[in-house]
């Protein structure tokens, strides 16, 4: 406001080829904290949408995983996600058999979870590429910082 205002009076008391020349330098002069206040403005809207599900949400492939993590740092992935990505559907009842205490209904509303070691031993044993791929992404994404958090 108050360049625009030196601006103008700059073009009235003095010869128009001088606004001219100075015409980059106010708009450089404007331009600059408009461009501030879009990245700010930017900033805050993503700091509102994501913060809420920091450390609970990942994208396989376009498919949202949804993560929890429990008070020891084990990080336990919903298995409707899982069954969506590899397109099959688990049987809970031999999860439940096979990875006693890993897994578990959690969150709100309750939903089935299984930790992540235990869902990393369980697709090694699949020959599915997809399956393969998601071990790897589960391991590299989510397995593996948590247990770096874990040893911390």
């Amino acid at each position: 406001m108050l360049c625009t205002g030196a601006y103008m009076a700059l073009g009235y008391w003095t010869d128009k080829w001088i606004v001219l020349f100075v015409s980059p330098l106010y708009g450089a002069l404007v331009a600059r904290p408009l461009i501030n206040l879009v990245a700010i403005l930017r900033q805050a809207l993503r700091s509102s949408v994501w913060l809420p599900v920091h450390g609970q949400h990942y994208v396989f492939k376009g498919t949202t995983v949804h993560v929890l993590e429990d008070d020891a740092g084990w990080r336990w992935i919903r298995l409707a996600d899982v069954q969506s990505v590899l397109g099959t559907v688990l049987n809970t009842r031999v999860l439940a058999i096979t990875y006693p205490e890993r897994l578990e209904m959690m969150g709100r509303p309750a939903h089935m979870h299984m930790r992540d070691d235990a869902l990393i031993a369980h697709l090694a044993k699949q020959n599915d590429p997809t399956a393969l791929r998601l071990r790897t992404w589960v391991e590299r994404s989510i397995a593996y910082p948590a247990e770096r958090a874990r040893q911390r």
